[in-house]
């Protein structure tokens, strides 16, 4: 099963998703490009210009696309190669945008402004999902595992947990307590909950998930938690599904809204005033990647990114610049 559910990640992806304005709020010359298409000046977190920021895989660098509603429909250069080819998720604190690659199994992270780039190696797995806390904390999902780095350490611990043996999606919230969602023995599939600074796990009583897993999030203004699956096993109609848990993340006061996706929705993000959910999609078949754009937590439909529709140009991962942590 994990093999269709990382489908909208890999190649669209992944993982969240982040607008401070757009429309008429935005202004185009805050991002500035030499002719060799490397960056000249980037945007700032308090820029005017918020940006949905992928890691483009035909070149291992990052590019980007304007927020605005209606999407984008061309990845614009960002930085140069990283000397990466397999980043599967982003997240971003600041202007550091925290990348996971998969071969070799690492973290990598890059400023935007200072051009900055370092590197912190997994020992426990090959991360394919990514999460930020407040105090800076990253943490790095691999396939049964977390790897927690504390800010500044390149030396991480470890999570484990007996309930899930496939993870698909990992996220922090304000409390610093840790969500994966992923499947396990006996049929389980769900989300589990490390409460911060333990290693034991638990199971937190929300909704069954549904065909297949998408993604799980954090609002980090509310401190919701954002569960998304997809009941129609990516074959059209009911996907997308987006349950949200007001804490203390209970079953009776959460709210279902529909992501509609074409394929699967997976791996989603918020962008800095939780205003619009960004969440990863594909064509049909999963032919081409893609990420839509939504109003939280309406779920109402706003537009769509791509990398130039069937030119081959693909992207893995998504975030947000300016964000807000976690994410």
């Amino acid at each position: 099963m994990r093999g269709l559910a990382l489908v909208a990640r890999l190649t669209l992806p992944v993982v969240a998703a982040s607008v401070v304005g757009c429309g008429a709020n935005i202004t185009p010359t805050t991002f500035q490009y030499s002719p060799s298409g490397r960056a000249a000046r980037v945007a700032s977190p308090a820029s005017s210009t918020p940006a949905l920021i992928a890691f483009d895989t035909l070149n291992g660098s990052l590019g980007y696309w304007p927020i605005q509603h209606g999407g984008g429909e061309t990845l614009q250069p960002l930085s140069g190669s990283l000397g990466i080819h397999n980043g599967y998720a982003l997240a971003a604190n600041s202007n550091v945008v925290i990348v996971a690659n998969y071969q070799p199994a690492e973290i990598v992270t890059y400023n935007v402004r200072t051009k900055a780039q370092a590197s912190m190696n997994d020992p426990y797995g090959d991360p394919y999902d990514v999460a930020v806390d407040k105090k800076g904390t990253i943490y790095a999902m691999n396939v049964a595992s977390v790897a927690v780095y504390a800010k500044g350490s390149s030396q991480p611990t470890e999570l484990t947990c007996s309930y899930i043996t496939t993870s698909e999606a990992i996220a922090v919230n304000n409390e610093r307590n840790v969500f994966v969602d992923g499947y396990g023995p006996q049929g389980f599939q769900g989300v589990i909950e490390y409460a911060a600074g333990s290693t034991n796990c638990t199971e937190p009583r929300l909704r069954a998930t549904r065909g297949y897993i998408g993604g799980v999030g954090v609002d980090p203004k509310t401190d919701d938690l954002i569960v998304v699956d997809d009941p129609d096993f990516c074959a059209g109609g009911l996907e997308g599904r987006m349950i949200i848990y007001p804490k203390p993340y209970r079953q009776r006061t959460s709210i279902r809204r529909i992501l509609s996706a074409t394929y699967c929705a997976g791996t989603f993000r918020l962008d800095a005033a939780s205003r619009h959910i960004f969440y990863s999609d594909a064509t049909v078949s999963a032919g081409f990647p893609l990420i839509d754009q939504a109003r939280y937590p309406s779920g109402k439909y706003e537009g769509q990114y791509e990398n130039g529709y069937y030119s081959g140009g693909n992207f893995a991962g998504f975030t947000t610049i300016p964000n807000a942590l976690p994410n």
